[in-house]
């Protein structure tokens, strides 16, 4: 049985579209464990909304006033957890499948301030000290390994941050598990000129964990009501879709990059019946985010 974790930095989403997302989100990847930062709720309010998730183990890290937050779900009766370490940015557990040898998992908010943020980084390495054995780690860490990593913010204080976040992944024995899908997990604006990304969200482990689950491999899910994509982890990795099962979805980040239009233009026909030719131009467009949207960032950087 292969554990799903689903990691999503709530940031920005309504309160109603983002119950409706998430609950879609749970219907089509089935996780076993749901983290869920930056939730900005807490006491009688925060515990109204995870009884509303309906999973039968839950724990939480309390927002500080109207920032952080750190809420965990997950299946009694398919992993067993027993709380390890709570902090303000993280919170740690021991999980396991039934009947099977524990590992540890971090959930993560790492706060905007460059201090707390340093505070968190020991506070993981105190957690990791008092365990050994496979360790995996998720969350919003606001940080970045590499420039490469971030599309609309540079600067020798970027260059400085991604240097000290991988020296530290990497002093901590950290790898990073990689992803398939947007190669971003946060966006914000809304035109060429104002629009920024950065993939600030990721699955991390130690060499144990990754030996452990082999197979583990990680997604990038379609961004929804809030600044942030879903992400989600399988330690049996995910089944190939055959292409006649995948659905399209258009994307609204589309609208963003310069080349859309003139496709569009190129492209549109209104001369011939609208349902067989939606079906060659959905595959015309899966091309050009393929080969166009997803690599333009990529050339200018």
């Amino acid at each position: 049985m292969s554990i799903k974790i689903l990691m999503w930095n709530v940031q920005g989403a309504g309160k109603q579209a983002f119950m409706a997302t998430l609950k879609e989100i749970i219907r089509i990847n089935n996780p076993t464990v749901i983290v869920l930062v930056e939730t900005h709720l807490s006491g009688e309010k925060a515990q109204r909304v995870c009884d509303r998730i309906g999973f039968s183990g839950q724990t939480r890290v309390e927002a500080q006033g109207f920032s952080g937050g750190i809420w965990l779900f997950w299946k009694e009766e398919e992993v067993s957890v027993t709380p390890f370490e709570a902090h303000g940015q993280h919170l740690t557990i021991e999980i396991a499948k039934i009947g099977d040898t524990p590992w540890l998992f971090s959930a993560v908010y790492a706060s905007p301030d460059s201090i707390a943020r340093r505070e968190l980084w020991k506070a993981l390495e105190y957690a990791k000290q008092n365990f050994s054995g496979p360790w995996l780690l998720t969350g919003d860490f606001n940080e970045t390994r590499t420039m490469d990593e971030r599309h609309g913010v540079g600067g020798s204080e970027m260059q400085r941050r991604c240097i000290n976040f991988s020296n530290w992944m990497e002093s901590n024995g950290l790898i990073d598990l990689g992803f398939s899908g947007p190669r971003y997990t946060w966006f914000r604006g809304d035109t060429p000129s104002t629009f920024k990304a950065a993939r600030l969200d990721r699955f991390m482990a130690n060499e144990e964990w990754h030996l452990k689950f082999e197979d583990a491999a990680v997604k990038h899910l379609p961004k929804a009501c809030s600044d942030h994509c879903p992400i989600i982890l399988s330690t049996n990795g995910f089944a190939p879709i055959p292409m006649v099962l995948k659905p399209f979805r258009f994307q609204a980040a589309w609208l963003t990059h310069e080349k859309f239009e003139e496709f569009i233009s190129a492209n549109w026909n209104n001369s011939v019946p609208l349902i067989p030719f939606l079906a060659e131009f959905s595959s015309r467009l899966n091309v050009w985010n393929k080969e166009i949207f997803h690599n333009i960032f990529r050339k200018k950087i």
